[in-house]
C-alpha cells in the first residue's frame, strides 16, 4: 500500500537534507527540468516474504494523472481498474525520446492519463489493464521532471500508506450572447454561469490504495468535493437542499468506498470495491484533472451517469483485458433500501503495441424513484420529470422504469504526439412518468438518446497540449435536456465544437483556455431559449498539491 518515494522523483530526509531540502527543490525552477538520478534500492516494493520484486504499477498509478487516451473503465481514479502484471525495473530514459504522452497530462503522480478511456484510469470506477499500467509506469519514470510535486511528499510523508492530495480549480466563462435573464450557458457545464467566475473544485483525496500483488489486502478512498461543482456532481438522497445553488459554499462526497484485492483465478487477480464510486462509462469524468478541457460534452452531462452506489468487481483476465461486473442502485443517488438493484459491466482491451484501447460498458436498471420526489427541491436528477400533483405519492411503475445505456470508447496513439479518442453512446428508458405531458400529469413516454464524440490531443511540447473536441447529441423526446415549447418537451439535436489547450508552466499548475461553439438543429435552446447558437470563451486554472 505504501508508494515508494522514488516513484515521485523525490529523496527521503536521510538523503535530501530533510524538509528544508525538499522545500528548496519544490520551489527551485532548475529542478523542474532536471531528472533526478535514482538512489540504490529505490523504486521497489518488498512483498510479505521480504523478497525483492518488480513494482506493482497500480501502486504508482494511485496518484497519477488519469490517462485521457483510454476509456473511463481503464482509469484507476475510482470505479475502473487497470490490468496489472509484473513490471521490470525501468531503464534510464533515452534523452532523444519524446517526454510525456500525447495527452499532455502524462502519467505523473496525482493526475490521470488523458490518453485512455475512463475505465482505464485509476481515478474512477475502473482500473487500467496490465499493459496500460506498465506503459504509464515507464512513461512516468521517463518524465520525472514533469511530475507534480505533492505537499505530502514535501512534508516527508511520501512513504505513508495513506495518501492525502488534491487540487484547486477556478474558472471564468464569457458568453458572446450575454448573460440573459437566467445567467446560464445552456449545454456548457460545469462552467454553466455566463460571464461569471466560479470556484469549481476544491478537491481533497484521502486513500490507501491496494497493493496488487500475490496477497490479499485492503484499501479505501474518500473524495471530497468543495466548491461550485458540488451541484454538478449532485446525488439524490444526500444533502438535498443543504447548500444554496450557484454559490461557492457547497460539498459533495464524490467517492466513498472500500476495496479488496484477491489474487485468485488469474495472475492479475480480482479487485472488489463497494461504496460510491465514479462510473466506468465513457471518456470524460467529473474530476477536473480527469478531462482535457474545462467544459464537458452533452453526451457526458446529459447522457451518462456520474457516480454509482453499489459493488463493482474488476477481473484482470489477462495483461491486456479487464472484465467489469457489478450491482448498483441506479444513477447518481445515495443509499435507500427501497431502490431496486441494477447492473453495470463491460470490458477494456489494450492492443499488442499499446497504441490502441477499447472499452465497452453497459448500465441497466430502474432509474426513476419508488415514490415521486417532493415539490420544491433545488435539483432534480437528470431524466426525472417533476409532476407537482404526484409529489410524495408511490410510483407504481418504478420497477418498469428501467434505463439502459451502452458506451463504446476507442483511443489510438497515431504517433508520439497525436492521440485520437472516439466515443458513441446509446440510451433507452421506458415509461418515464410525466414525459408525455410536459410534467402536467403522470402520462408516461419512452425515451431514447444517442451521441457521438471525437477528441484530438496533440502534444506540442511537454508543457503544451492542444485539444479539439466535436460531438453531436440527439435527444429525440427531450427526456435528457428537457427543453420545452408550448408546455411540452421537444426533441432536438445538439452540436458543439471546442478548441482548447492544456498549458503547464509548472508541473503543479495547469491553465486551460478554450473556445466553444454550440448550436441546436430545430429549436432555440440558448440564452433563455431565444437563440439557436452560442459562443463561449473560458479559462480555468488548476493547482495540484
Amino acid at each position: 500500500m505504501a508508494i515508494p518515494g522514488a516513484a515521485y522523483g523525490q529523496q527521503s530526509d536521510r538523503t535530501a537534507g530533510g524538509g528544508f531540502g525538499r522545500a528548496r527543490r519544490f520551489f527551485d525552477p532548475s529542478t523542474w527540468t532536471k531528472p533526478r538520478a535514482a538512489t540504490a534500492g529505490e523504486g521497489r516494493v518488498v512483498r510479505a516474504q521480504d523478497a525483492p520484486a518488480a513494482r506493482d504499477p497500480r501502486l504508482q498509478l494511485a496518484r497519477q494523472e488519469p490517462d485521457l487516451a483510454v476509456p473511463a473503465a481503464d482509469r484507476a481514479l475510482g470505479g475502473g481498474d487497470p490490468v496489472i502484471g509484473d513490471v521490470p525495473q525501468p531503464t534510464p530514459p533515452d534523452p532523444s525520446a519524446p517526454v510525456g504522452d500525447p495527452s499532455g497530462a502524462g502519467t505523473s503522480p496525482g493526475t490521470p492519463d488523458l490518453a485512455v478511456p475512463a475505465a482505464d484510469r485509476a481515478i474512477g470506477g475502473g482500473e487500467p489493464t496490465d499493459e496500460t499500467a506498465q506503459t504509464e509506469e515507464a512513461e512516468a519514470e521517463a518524465d520525472d521532471a514533469n511530475a507534480p510535486k505533492h505537499l505530502q511528499d514535501l512534508l516527508g510523508f511520501e512513504e505513508s500508506p495513506v495518501k492525502i492530495y488534491g487540487w484547486i480549480q477556478n474558472s471564468y466563462t464569457g458568453n458572446t450572447n450575454g448573460r440573459g435573464k437566467s445567467g446560464e450557458n445552456f449545454g456548457v457545464n460545469p462552467n454553466h454561469k455566463a460571464n461569471w467566475w466560479m470556484g469549481n473544485q476544491y478537491y481533497i483525496v484521502v486513500e490507501n490504495p491496494l497493493e496488487l500483488d500475490d496477497t490479499i489486502n485492503f484499501g479505501f478512498r474518500v473524495d471530497n468535493l468543495f466548491g461550485n461543482d458540488w451541484q454538478f456532481n449532485y446525488m439524490q438522497g444526500l444533502f438535498n437542499n443543504a447548500f444554496p445553488l450557484n454559490y461557492f459554499p457547497g460539498y459533495d462526497l464524490a467517492q466513498l468506498y472500500g476495496e479488496v484485492h484477491l489474487p485468485f483465478l488469474t495472475e492479475g487477480g480480482i479487485d472488489v470495491k463497494g461504496g460510491r464510486f465514479y462510473t466506468i462509462a465513457g471518456y470524460e469524468q467529473v474530476p477536473a484533472i480527469a478531462r482535457p478541457l474545462l467544459s464537458t460534452p452533452y453526451m457526458f452531462t446529459y447522457g451518462q451517469p456520474f457516480t454509482h452506489t453499489g459493488v463493482l468487481t474488476t477481473w484482470h483476465l489477462t495483461d491486456k483485458v479487464n472484465l467489469y461486473n457489478g450491482a448498483i442502485n441506479g444513477w447518481d443517488r445515495w443509499i435507500n433500501e427501497r431502490y431496486t438493484w441494477g447492473y453495470i459491466g463491460g470490458f477494456s482491451w489494450t492492443s499488442e503495441d499499446d497504441r490502441t484501447t477499447l472499452a465497452m460498458t453497459a448500465v441497466w436498471g430502474p432509474n426513476q424513484f419508488p415514490s415521486f420526489l417532493p415539490n420544491g427541491q433545488q435539483i432534480y436528477p437528470g431524466g426525472y420529470v417533476q409532476v407537482a400533483d404526484l409529489a410524495g405519492l408511490r410510483n407504481p411503475g418504478y420497477w418498469r422504469n428501467d434505463r439502459t445505456l451502452f458506451t463504446w470508447v476507442g483511443t489510438h496513439k497515431w504517433n508520439d504526439k497525436l492521440t485520437q479518442v472516439v466515443e458513441t453512446d446509446q440510451g433507452w428508458e421506458r415509461s418515464i412518468p410525466g414525459l408525455g405531458s410536459g410534467g402536467q400529469n403522470g402520462a408516461p413516454r419512452d425515451a431514447t438518446w444517442f451521441s457521438f464524440g471525437n477528441w484530438f490531443l496533440y502534444e506540442f511540447n511537454p508543457k503544451l497540449t492542444g485539444v479539439w473536441r466535436s460531438e453531436v447529441f440527439w435527444d429525440p423526446q427531450g427526456a435528457r435536456t428537457q427543453k420545452m415549447v408550448n408546455g411540452q418537451f421537444v426533441g432536438d439535436r445538439f452540436y458543439e465544437m471546442t478548441v482548447g489547450a492544456i498549458y503547464k508552466p509548472h508541473p503543479n499548475l495547469w491553465i486551460r483556455p478554450e473556445a466553444r461553439y454550440d448550436w441546436s438543429q430545430y429549436h432555440a435552446a440558448y440564452t433563455d431559449d431565444t437563440r439557436k447558437s452560442q459562443f463561449t470563451l473560458a479559462v480555468d486554472a488548476i493547482i495540484l498539491w
